[in-house]
């Protein structure tokens, strides 16, 4: 199975007034644009999945959905899930994965330091282990069985690598 983890984009400040819930914090017009141009990247990568997760936060949501307009993926077929939250258990993860070992190819939209934690637990690394995740980066694991700290890490790209490739 391969594993592919985005972080959503730039997203609004934090801002208990304007946004007191922070799960409805949404991208900015730079993060939106931003995560356009992420996205022609993993399109011209040959980045291809069959099921896609998201956390449900507005912002993950919105860099989901740049993700299936590009690739023409009805929103419909986007499952939320609380595992992708940001301080949920790695666990939860590897749990959701097990629950759909027949997809091939999966991409899961979630936050930091969560996905830095997925990471780890899915790669063989600590815990501990610090992963430069910036706010779009995209990251590749393949998993040869379905096994914590089995997979081995392909790339972590960074959002500028991306933006960059034509």
């Amino acid at each position: 199975m391969e594993v592919y983890l985005l972080r959503h984009g730039i997203a609004q400040e934090r801002d208990a007034k304007k946004y007191p819930d922070d799960r409805l914090r949404p991208l900015t017009i730079e993060g939106t644009e931003r995560m356009r141009e992420i996205v022609r990247g993993m399109l011209k990568l040959g980045v291809e999945f069959d099921a896609v997760f998201d956390s449900g936060f507005t912002r993950a949501r919105q860099t989901t959905e740049i993700v299936t307009d590009a690739y023409r993926i009805d929103n419909a077929d986007i499952t939320t899930t609380p595992a992708l939250e940001p301080d949920r258990d790695a666990a939860e993860v590897f749990a959701l994965l097990e629950s759909h070992k027949a997809a091939r190819r999966v991409l899961l939209v979630g936050h930091e330091p969560q996905l830095s934690l997925v990471l780890a637990y899915l790669s063989g690394g600590r815990d501990g282990d610090a992963f430069d995740f910036k706010k779009g980066a995209l990251a590749r694991v393949d998993l040869s069985a379905l096994k914590p700290r089995s997979g081995m890490l392909v790339y972590l790209l960074p959002p500028k690598v991306l933006r960059k490739i034509r």
